[in-house]
C-alpha cells in the first residue's frame, strides 16, 4: 500500500516539471524577435564589395537592476532586491576568482576564464631569456573571456543558440561622416528593408541608396560586415 507520504514527492516533482513545461511554452509564445540589419560592404577591392551582410540590431543595454526585475517578472520566488543583491555579489566574486586563474562556470550559461595578452614584440625568445624575467615585462593585459556552454542539454553556442532566437529583418544600416559644429562625426542611418525593397520594385533607387530614417532609432548594430565565415568579406 502506498502512503500519502510516499506519494507526495512524486506528485510534487511531477507538478514542478509540468509547471516548468508550461512556463517554457509561455515564454516561447512570447518570444521577442532578434532584429537583423544588413550593411553593405564598401571596401573597394574586397571580394564581398557591394554585398550586404547581417548585423544584430542591438538594443539598449539592460542594467543590473533591470535584469533583476526581468528575472522577477519571469515568476521568481525571490524579490527584485534579493536577486539584485545576488547579482551584485556575482559581479564582485567572479572577477576575483578569475583574477586568480580560477575559471567560473555558471550552470548551463557557460564559463568565464582568463587569458593573457603579450606586449608587442615582447615574446620570450629562449629559455635563457626567462632568467630573472618579470611577467609584467611581457604581459600587456589579462582578459576575462566567456565560453558558452556546449553540452547537449544546455548548448548555447553559435549555431545552437540561433535556433533559440526568432530572427526578423529590420533595416539597411549605413554609416556616413558628417560635419557637426566644425567636427567630423559618424552618423548611422537606417532604412527599413521592406521600404528599400518596395522602392527597388517600383524602379526607384537601389536599397543601398534609399532614403534613411535619420539617426539610429532601433538600437546600435553589432556584427560581422564580412559575412562571418563566408570568406568573401572583411572581418571588422
Amino acid at each position: 500500500m502506498i502512503t500519502k507520504r510516499e506519494l507526495l514527492p512524486d506528485v510534487v516533482g511531477s507538478t514542478k516539471h509540468l509547471q516548468l513545461q508550461l512556463n517554457n511554452l509561455t515564454m516561447a509564445k512570447e518570444r521577442i524577435a532578434l532584429g537583423i540589419n544588413l550593411r553593405q560592404n564598401k571596401i573597394t577591392g574586397n571580394a564581398g564589395y557591394g554585398k550586404y551582410y547581417p548585423e544584430v540590431d542591438v538594443q539598449k543595454t539592460l542594467s543590473l537592476r533591470g535584469f533583476a526585475k526581468h528575472m522577477t517578472d519571469h515568476g521568481s520566488v525571490f524579490g527584485r532586491d534579493v536577486l539584485e543583491a545576488v547579482l551584485i555579489k556575482i559581479t564582485e566574486c567572479l572577477p576575483e576568482l578569475v583574477s586568480q586563474g580560477i575559471p567560473v562556470q555558471l550552470g548551463g550559461l557557460g564559463t568565464f576564464y582568463p587569458t593573457a595578452q603579450v606586449k608587442k614584440d615582447a615574446a620570450v625568445a629562449s629559455i635563457a631569456d626567462m632568467d630573472g624575467l618579470n611577467p609584467n615585462d611581457i604581459v600587456e593585459a589579462i582578459h576575462i573571456r566567456f565560453l558558452p556552454d556546449t553540452s547537449k542539454l544546455d548548448n548555447i553556442s553559435g549555431r545552437a543558440f540561433k535556433e533559440a532566437c526568432a530572427l526578423e529583418f529590420r533595416n539597411i544600416v549605413d554609416t556616413q561622416e558628417v560635419t557637426v559644429n566644425g567636427k567630423l562625426r559618424k552618423m548611422q542611418t537606417l532604412t527599413p528593408i521592406a521600404t528599400a525593397v518596395a522602392v527597388t520594385r517600383s524602379g526607384g533607387a537601389s536599397s543601398g541608396t534609399g532614403s534613411s530614417t535619420g539617426s539610429n532609432t532601433g538600437g546600435s548594430t553589432g556584427g560581422n560586415t564580412g559575412g562571418g565565415g563566408t570568406g568573401d568579406g572583411p572581418q571588422i
